[in-house]
């Protein structure tokens, strides 16, 4: 593996409040991808190399990474290192004291809107979206707006324009619409994957009722070009590009601190310093499927 990418997600965390059954996070394929998690100094470290190996921004994610205690220490650890900094966040616990400290750090936020109607059976909660939209609202009014992102699966397929619409109304700086793709929870309920005629029918749906109200972006993929297409795909959904989008664009550390070319593959190798002329080390932890 060569130098990192310009830019890395940081999973900090594999908990989460929330239990979508979409969720792609591939410690719900390989549960020792789930921890221990690492602590405040071990992450302080991590963000100090990446300063010094090239890294100009990192997003803090998970699971839910605003369920970890010291996030705000990461966030001014990644700033003192010279990092930019953003959170990708459910948005269920951002408080307005948080909300302004992220502003006041210049960190950017991005959030979810998973559905209407459809928002507890697509984040496996008994909640509705209405905290998310107030959220998204505040953020605007006090000038530092989230980027939302919008996963389409059959059972908020109906409401993929209404949930655009939504976002950009109560303020999102740009919104990202994208497939539910086969890994992850999803793994286990195919039968929650639009077909390609149907992902085609949403996007026109999406741009229909957005046009002209802000900036709208897709993502194309049904299954990462960085994993082996699974045999139920071959006559349904189209082969995966070359390449991998996501893993030209960011690399991904792991809850353990290990790295993966992008969010959607198990494949990890080890990070440390100094190892092989300062690069990563090609050991892998995990094979892909």
């Amino acid at each position: 593996m060569t130098e990192p990418p310009p830019r890395l997600s940081l999973e900090v965390t594999a908990r989460c409040n929330y239990a979508c059954p979409f969720c792609y996070g591939v410690w719900h394929e390989r549960e020792e991808m789930a921890g221990p998690e690492l602590d405040t100094e071990e992450w302080g470290a991590i963000l100090g190399e990446c300063a010094r190996r090239g890294v100009r921004s990192v997003q803090f994610t998970g699971g839910e990474p605003l369920l970890r205690e010291d996030l705000d220490e990461l966030v001014d650890r990644a700033l003192a290192a010279g990092l930019r900094t953003a959170v990708y966040t459910n948005a269920s616990l951002l408080t307005e004291e948080r909300l302004l400290g992220f502003k006041r750090r210049g960190t950017a936020i991005s959030t979810s809107l998973q559905g209407l109607k459809s928002y507890a059976a697509m984040t496996g909660t008994a909640e509705g979206p209405w905290r998310v939209l107030e959220a998204i609202e505040r953020a605007r009014e006090v000038g530092w707006p989230m980027g939302v992102g919008i996963t389409v699966a059959r059972p908020n397929r109906e409401e993929a324009a209404d949930l655009a619409a939504a976002a950009l109304l109560a303020g999102a700086s740009e919104v990202q619409v994208g497939p539910a793709m086969w890994e992850g929870r999803m793994k286990g309920r195919p039968e929650w994957m639009l077909t390609p005629g149907e992902w085609e029918e949403a996007k026109a749906a999406v741009r229909a009722a957005t046009a002209g109200k802000g900036r709208v972006g897709f993502a194309e993929e049904f299954f990462c070009g960085c994993r082996e297409q699974p045999e139920l795909a071959r006559e349904r959904w189209p082969a995966p590009g070359e390449g991998c989008p996501a893993g030209r664009a960011f690399g991904v550390l792991g809850v353990t601190g290990k790295y993966r070319r992008c969010l959607h593959t198990v494949e990890e190798w080890e990070w440390r310093e100094g190892g092989e002329g300062g690069r990563l080390s090609s050991r892998k932890g995990a094979t892909g499927t």
